[in-house]
């Protein structure tokens, strides 16, 4: 398996076992975010918003002639310090316990998503720069004691604060700061890198935007609170 996924409470995550190898001179790394429903991929299923089993997906296509992944291919070949990172919110998956109905269903999509990168002559490239991160519903089996979450199983990933389950989710930027700190852990500070790698901040991409056809703003006030540059699906994957 290309990615070490965790699951924790608050977040699902899905970083690359070897990540990209970093100049020791310049140790810096392009930010290219994305949400992933109906941004990158979307049901196979027609008519619908949510996918119905873990393999009903598909990636997008805003034009006839290339998808959505072809997009990320281009961009990790253009940028050699290109990394790309997922932001999603996930409402409808509940990760307590981790063997639930929903909770099953998405890591299995993703698994399978990760898979078809593989499967493209240019997929490993592209694994090794792929980072994903989920925010999940709040679990009924929480409960709260003088504002502090008690969890059913202790795990390091987990946070001890009442609030967690809003900073991970769009628009605030928890799981940005998840997706800094990741980074920092994965590449540390050793003689081949002195210093962990400085994050450029390319855009966000997201089709939640405050439109009219849109469910809700947040992609777009997510962008703004990261202080980064905001793109609509169709200026991405389009040009």
């Amino acid at each position: 398996m290309s990615h070490k996924s965790t699951i924790s409470p608050c977040l699902i995550k899905f970083m690359p076992n070897s990540p990209l190898p970093l100049s020791k001179d310049d140790p810096c790394l392009n930010v290219y975010a994305f949400d992933l429903d109906h941004t990158i991929i979307k049901p196979k299923s027609p008519g619908t918003k949510f996918s119905k089993s873990a393999d009903d997906w598909q990636f997008m296509s805003f034009n006839s002639k290339k998808c959505t992944l072809d997009y990320l291919f281009d961009i990790i070949e253009k940028d050699p310090i290109a990394t790309i990172v997922v932001f999603s919110n996930q409402g409808g998956v509940v990760t307590v316990p981790r063997t639930s109905k929903s909770c099953t269903k998405y890591i299995n999509k993703i698994s399978l998503v990760l898979k078809a990168i593989k499967s493209d002559k240019r997929g490993d490239l592209l694994l090794s720069r792929l980072w994903l991160y989920a925010a999940p519903k709040r679990p009924k089996a929480l409960v709260t004691n003088k504002n502090k979450f008690t969890f059913p199983s202790s795990n390091k990933n987990d946070i001890d604060d009442p609030k967690i389950y809003e900073k991970v989710r769009k628009p605030m930027t928890g799981m940005a700061d998840f997706f800094k700190t990741d980074i920092d852990n994965a590449y540390g500070v050793s003689e081949s890198l002195p210093t962990t790698p400085k994050l450029n901040w390319i855009y966000y991409c997201g089709d939640a935007a405050g439109r009219k056809k849109d469910f809700s703003d947040s992609d777009k006030k997510f962008a703004e609170n990261l202080n980064v540059e905001f793109r609509y699906p169709e200026e991405v994957f389009q040009g």
